[in-house]
Parts: C-alpha cells; structure tokens; sequence
C-alpha cells in the first residue's frame, strides 16, 4: 500500500534567488550526507524553459531494524542513487522537480514531485511558495514489513524537507549577501545554453 506525504511551504525569497539557489544547493551545512551531483542532462525548450536532470548519491541511514533484516539477506547499503527532474520556467516563475530513488527500489520507492511558484506576500514582498508531495512503496518481505518501511519513511520525510528547507534558506541567504543573484542567473541560463552534456 502506499503512503503520501505533503507539504507547503513559504521561502522568503525572490524568484531569481531561489533558482539558482536550487542548481547550487549542495554542498551546505544541512547536506553531510550528499556525496556527489552530476549533470545528466539540460536543455531550454522553445518555451523558453529550462530542462534539467542530475543524478545524486546521497549517504544512506536506515533504521537498525531495517538493517539487521537486510544484512541476513546480503544487503548492506551505504549509498544511494537519486534521478533529479526539473523544469524552470522564468516567464512564469515556475519551476517543477522530481527526484527518486533509482536503486533498491524493491526494499522502498521513493518519489518527491514539487512545485515552487514566485509571487509577492501581502506587503509586496518577494516569496516563493513550494508544494511538495512524496508517495513511498515498499515491495520487501511480508505486508507487515512493507507496511513499517513506508511509514517510517513518512514519519522521516518532515524532518528531511525540515534540513532541505534549512539548507536552500543558508544558500540564499550567501547569495543575497553576495548581491550578485541577478548575474549569477544570467550565468547559469548561459551555461545551460552552451553546455552538451551526455544524454542517457
């Protein structure tokens, strides 16, 4: 069966700042357990849109249970692979992401949809409001089992988004001091345009 997570959030942040924040999130002080990102892909539509996918590894942490049962089995994980998606689309500042878990997907299936939309707070002050979903499946062991894995990967999610929040906040925060958000985006839509990345 299984399991949904949502969530909305307010950043007190303008639209340019937080793309880019997003391409430079990691690393930060809330992301130890983030090894390593690599671009797959990234294009920019007609639309003017631009097309990204990175692969992630991220440090895994299970529950002791969880590893007790999957070292009987011969399973032993120290890393994980996640497929990042994401479309921004500055005219109508909008962006949409997605990321999952592209291994050990039979123990759990996790998949993160977000969508992020720039706007102006009641005092004319720049935000940019995110409304994320995460739905979990596991396909391990008995239901009993499968039923555990998925709700403590729910009851974990608040406190993931909680550290990921915290994080793109410390990233925005040096970009603003910088004041150099408006270049930096401009960069980063011209190295998307000049950049040939292999496509898988």
């Amino acid at each position: 069966m299984v399991k949904f997570y949502s969530s909305t959030y307010t950043h007190e942040h303008d639209f340019k700042t937080f793309s880019v924040a997003y391409f430079l999130r990691y690393p930060n002080p809330y992301a130890t357990h983030v090894v390593s990102v690599d671009t797959l892909s990234r294009h920019v539509d007609d639309q003017g849109r631009l097309h990204t996918r990175r692969l992630i590894v991220k440090k895994g942490k299970l529950p002791r249970w969880c590893k007790m049962l999957l070292a009987s089995s011969g399973i032993n994980i120290s890393e994980s692979m996640i497929l990042e998606t994401s479309v921004i689309d500055p005219k109508n500042q909008q962006i949409w992401t997605e990321t999952k878990n592209i291994d050990f997907t039979r123990i759990m299936r996790v998949v993160e949809t977000a969508t992020y939309k720039g706007g102006l707070d009641p005092d004319r002050k720049p935000i940019v409001r995110a409304f994320t979903t995460v739905s979990f499946l596991s396909s391990i062991g008995f239901e009993s089992m499968k039923e555990r894995m998925e709700t403590w990967g729910q009851r974990k999610m608040g406190e993931n988004l909680n550290r990921s929040r915290m994080g793109m906040g410390f990233v925005m925060d040096r970009l603003r001091e910088q004041g150099g958000k408006i270049k930096l985006f401009q960069l980063a839509m011209q190295q998307a345009l000049a950049q040939e990345p292999q496509e898988f």
